[in-house]
C-alpha cells in the first residue's frame, strides 16, 4: 500500500467513505422498516434521540420518523453513490485521457467538503428533527409551525456545501477533459455545442464544413462521452438544488437570528416544484443513465476482452440520453392535478417513454458486447455488471408502468414508487454497479484481487436478493394502497414490512460481506493508514 500512487489513495479513500456513509443508510433504512413493520419496538432509540438533540420540547414518533426519513436519501445519494463516483471518476478519467487531473488541490477538497457537507444534512434530522421530508415540497421547508427552524438552517447549510462541491467536482472534470496538450483549453461554448451534437447536426445540414477546434465526441473514448455529457446534467441539478438550500438560509436564519418570518407565499409551490423536479431528474432520470451507461461501456469490454458492439452508435444514443433528461421532470408531478394536463402527458408520459428506447439501446450493446465475446468468465465485477443490468430492468419497467397520466393516479403516492420503481434502480440498479467498479479497479488501484471468492458470492446473493425482496414487499403493499411517507399503526401493511424488513437485513450482510472482503484484501492496517499522513522519505545529506 506504500507503493499506491497519490491519486489512487484518494480514491481508495472515496470509496472507503462511501461505503460507511451506505452503512449509515442501511442502518436508517432497516430502523424506518422496522417502525413500518412493528409499530413501539423503537421506543428505546426514541428516548435516546429525543435526549441527545440539541432543541426543546417533545418529539413525537412520527416526528423522529419523518426526519430519518429525509436524512435516508441525502446519506445514500450524496454521501454513499456520489463519493463513490467522484473517487472512480478521479482515477479513470485521467487514465483514459492520459493525462493529469487539472486541479489536484479540488480532490481532497471535494473529499472533506462531501463528508461535511453530508454530515451536516444528517446531524439536521438526527439532532435537529428537519423534517419537511426529502421533497422540500414548498412551503413545507420553511413552515415555522411544523418543521424545527435551527433544524431547516443546518438542512440548508449542509445542501449548500454538497451541491457547491458537486460544482467543483463537475468543474475539475470539465477542466479535465478539456485541456489540450498545447495548454489552450477548449472554450466552455464549444465544448457544450459539441456535447449536443450541433456541429455534427450543422455538418449534417451542410452548413458548417471548418470551424475551430471542438472536442471530438467521435473520438474520445465512449466512458469520456458519457462522463462529459452526463456532467451537464450533474451541473444543472446542483444549481438547482444549490438554489432550495439557499431558499432554506434566506427564510430560516433571519427568522432564527432576528425573529423576522419572510411570506413563504411569494414563491409560487407549483412553479417551485416544476423548478426542484427538472433539477432532481437530472440525476434521477438523466444523470445516472449516462453515468451508469458509460460504465458498462467501459467495463464489459474490458471483462469480455472485446471492442464494444455499436460503439459509434451508442455514442448517439448518450446524446439522446442527454436531450431526452431535459424534457422529462414532469413525470415526478403526474399525480398533482394543478400540474397542466400538456405537460403531464407530454413530459411526463410520451418523453420519459424515449429513456426506455435509450436504456433498451444500451443494454442490447452491452449484452451483444457480451454475446459476441464467448466463452466469457465469469468473474466478480461481471457478475455484478449482470445484477445492476436485471436491476435496471425490473425498475425501469415498473418506472414506465407508472409513466402513465391513468396509472399514476393510483400508483404515484405510495410504496410502489419508492420499492420497486427507486429502492430497485438504486440498491440494484446503480448499487451492484459501483460495487462492480470497486472490484474491478481494485486490482488497478492496489495490485490485489478480492481474496474471498465466497465472501464475494455472499455479497452478490445477498444484496441482490435482499433488494428485490425488500422492493417487490413494499411495491405489493403499494398496490395494495400503502402510502409513501406515510406512518401506519395499524397491522393493515405489517405483512409487507415484516418481508420488506427481511430484505433489508439481507442488504445489511451483503454490505458486511463484502466490508469483510475489502479488509483481509487490503488489511486492517492498510486501510487505518489509508487515512493517515504519508510519511515523507529521508532526504539524501548533501555531500
Amino acid at each position: 500500500m506504500e507503493r499506491i500512487g497519490w491519486l489512487e489513495r484518494w480514491t481508495l479513500r472515496f470509496a472507503v467513505v462511501g461505503l460507511l456513509f451506505l452503512a449509515l443508510a442501511g442502518v436508517e433504512g432497516v430502523l424506518m422498516r422496522t417502525q413500518l413493520a412493528a409499530p413501539g419496538s423503537l421506543e428505546g432509540f426514541e428516548g435516546l434521540m429525543m435526549n441527545l438533540r440539541p432543541v426543546g420540547g417533545e418529539a413525537s414518533s412520527s416526528e423522529l420518523f419523518y426526519a430519518m426519513l429525509t436524512a435516508h436519501p441525502i446519506v445514500g445519494i450524496y454521501g454513499f453513490a456520489y463519493m463513490c463516483v467522484m473517487g472512480a471518476f478521479y482515477f479513470l478519467v485521467p487514465l483514459l485521457l492520459k493525462k493529469e487531473v487539472r486541479h489536484r488541490r479540488l480532490v481532497p477538497a471535494n473529499f472533506f467538503l462531501q463528508i461535511a457537507g453530508v454530515l451536516i444534512c444528517w446531524a439536521a434530522g438526527f439532532f435537529g428533527l428537519f423534517n419537511s421530508l426529502y421533497t422540500l415540497y414548498w412551503p413545507l421547508p420553511v413552515a415555522y409551525d411544523r418543521v424545527p427552524l435551527a433544524g431547516s438552517v443546518a438542512f440548508g447549510l449542509g445542501l449548500v456545501i454538497i451541491e457547491v462541491n458537486v460544482l467543483l467536482f463537475a468543474f475539475n472534470l470539465f477542466a479535465t477533459v478539456l485541456s489540450r496538450s498545447d495548454s489552450r483549453p477548449y472554450g466552455v461554448g464549444r465544448f457544450l455545442a459539441a456535447a449536443f451534437g450541433i456541429p455534427r447536426l450543422l455538418r449534417w445540414l451542410g452548413l458548417r464544413r471548418d470551424g475551430p477546434a471542438e472536442p471530438d465526441y467521435e473520438e474520445l473514448p465512449v466512458f469520456i462521452v458519457a462522463v462529459g455529457r452526463g456532467s451537464i446534467d450533474t451541473v444543472i441539478n446542483a444549481i438547482v438544488i444549490l438554489s432550495a438550500g439557499v431558499l432554506l438560509l434566506t427564510y430560516g436564519l433571519p427568522a432564527l437570528l432576528a425573529g423576522i418570518r419572510l411570506n413563504p407565499g411569494a414563491i409560487d409551490p407549483l412553479l417551485y416544484k416544476n423548478w426542484f423536479w427538472w433539477g432532481l431528474d437530472m440525476v434521477a432520470d438523466g444523470n445516472v443513465l449516462m453515468y451508469t451507461a458509460g460504465t458498462w461501456y467501459l467495463l464489459v469490454p474490458l471483462l469480455v476482452n472485446r471492442k464494444l458492439y455499436g460503439e459509434q452508435v451508442v455514442r448517439t444514443v448518450i446524446l439522446a440520453d442527454l436531450l431526452v433528461s431535459m424534457f422529462v421532470w414532469s413525470h415526478h408531478l403526474l399525480g398533482d392535478r394543478p400540474q397542466p394536463l400538456g405537460l403531464r402527458l407530454l413530459s411526463g408520459q410520451f418523453v420519459t417513454w424515449g429513456e426506455f428506447v435509450t436504456m433498451g439501446l444500451t443494454i442490447f450493446a452491452v449484452m451483444m458486447t457480451m454475446w459476441k465475446a464467448r466463452p466469457v468468465k465469469m468473474s466478480v465485477p461481471l457478475r455484478f455488471v449482470l445484477g445492476s443490468i436485471f436491476s435496471f430492468i425490473i425498475g425501469g419497467v415498473a418506472g414506465l408502468i407508472q409513466a402513465n397520466v391513468g396509472l399514476s393516479v393510483v400508483l404515484h403516492n405510495t410504496q410502489w414508487v419508492v420499492g420497486i420503481h427507486a429502492h430497485m434502480m438504486l440498491l440494484g440498479g446503480l448499487s451492484m454497479l459501483i460495487f462492480a467498479v470497486i472490484y474491478a479497479l481494485l486490482p488497478m488501484l492496489t495490485g490485489l484481487e478480492a481474496r474471498s471468492q465466497r465472501l464475494a458470492s455472499w455479497h452478490f446473493w445477498a444484496w441482490m436478493g435482499g433488494a428485490v425482496v425488500m422492493a417487490y414487499a413494499m411495491g405489493l403493499a403499494g398496490i395494495q394502497g400503502m402510502l409513501r411517507r406515510t406512518i401506519y399503526t395499524n397491522g393493515l401493511y405489517r405483512p409487507h414490512m415484516a418481508v420488506a424488513l427481511v430484505g433489508g437485513v439481507l442488504l445489511i450482510v451483503g454490505l458486511v460481506a463484502f466490508a469483510a472482503n475489502l479488509v483481509v484484501t487490503l488489511g486492517v492496517r492498510n486501510v487505518i493508514e489509508l487515512f493517515l499522513p504519508r510519511k515523507r522519505s529521508p532526504q539524501p545529506a548533501v555531500q
